[in-house]
């Protein structure tokens, strides 16, 4: 599928939204006893907004632009937890159950190991 100008830029403009989102949510004082809830409160919300979202455009034939926006833009701009967890469950409906299970398996040990090789390698030209 091609890339387009207008595309990018609807999805930018989403991002910019979620970004600045998360970042408010990740400040209001209820969340202040610990900064770990940030994270959780934004990942678990996220990914009830990426449910209700996508099934919403998924079952009312949303123009490609309003799904650009809404999910890929804002929703991938807010966390990418919950775009993590809508194609988890994506494999998991088209019947792929061990895909989803590499999948989050992978990605979660993977993400793992490539943090713990950055964390090596900025230890090598700490100053």
């Amino acid at each position: 599928m091609p890339v387009n100008l207008a595309d990018c830029l609807i999805v930018a403009a989403g991002g910019a939204l979620g970004c600045l989102s998360r970042y408010l949510l990740q400040h209001l004082p209820i969340l202040a006893v610990d900064k770990t809830y940030h994270t959780m409160a934004v990942n678990i919300i996220g990914c009830l907004l990426i449910g209700l979202v996508a099934t919403l455009l998924d079952n009312n034939s949303s123009p490609k632009e309003i799904r650009l926006l809404c999910v890929t833009g804002f929703l991938g701009g807010f966390t990418t937890y919950s775009t993590f967890t809508l194609d988890a469950m994506t494999l998991m409906r088209q019947g792929l159950a061990l895909r989803a299970f590499t999948y989050v398996a992978g990605s979660f040990i993977g993400g793992i190991v490539a943090f713990l090789a950055g964390m090596f390698v900025g230890n090598i030209f700490k100053s």
